[in-house]
């Protein structure tokens, strides 16, 4: 049985959403350690959440993972790449779907040429069945045939 799909909009009732964040969080801290553990990078995230009631008089909450200590160590070693090792490093969005598009166009290319090549030798081997050459061709036959 297919799970209902989760709807992408603020969830009215508090209490509600306040636990779903709790969750969240957890199942985005477990992928986070499982990505540095299997892959050995370095990972670090911030959750950043704005408290809304009244008596936190304005106060911020914010959760640095793995910890704080760790965290800021991963930021300064961001932040203290050059602008030129930074932009070599990053892939953005665009740039890998561009990448993944032109792949794709040069593989479509490289398939239309082996279909032409495919139907050419097709209709080759219909030449050569044929007795009567003379007969079989018609004008546009030969100039697809010269064009193979």
């Amino acid at each position: 049985m297919a799970s209902a799909r989760t709807k992408h909009e603020l969830i009215p009732n508090e209490s509600k959403r306040n636990e779903t964040f709790e969750k969240k969080t957890d199942g985005l801290v477990k992928k986070a350690n499982e990505l540095s553990t299997l892959c050995g990078v370095e990972v670090a995230i911030i959750i950043h959440k704005q408290r809304h009631r009244r008596y936190d008089l304005g106060e911020d909450n914010a959760m640095l993972w793995p910890s704080p200590p760790i965290f800021r160590e991963s930021l300064h070693k961001f932040l203290d790449y050059s602008d030129f090792k930074k932009r070599r490093r990053m892939v953005k969005h665009e740039k890998f779907t561009e990448k993944i598009t032109k792949k794709e166009r040069e593989n479509v290319s490289k398939w239309e040429t082996r279909c032409e090549l495919q139907e050419s030798r097709q209709v080759m081997n219909e030449i050569m069945k044929q007795d009567h050459v003379d007969d079989y061709f018609n004008e546009l036959e030969l100039e697809h045939a010269n064009k193979a």
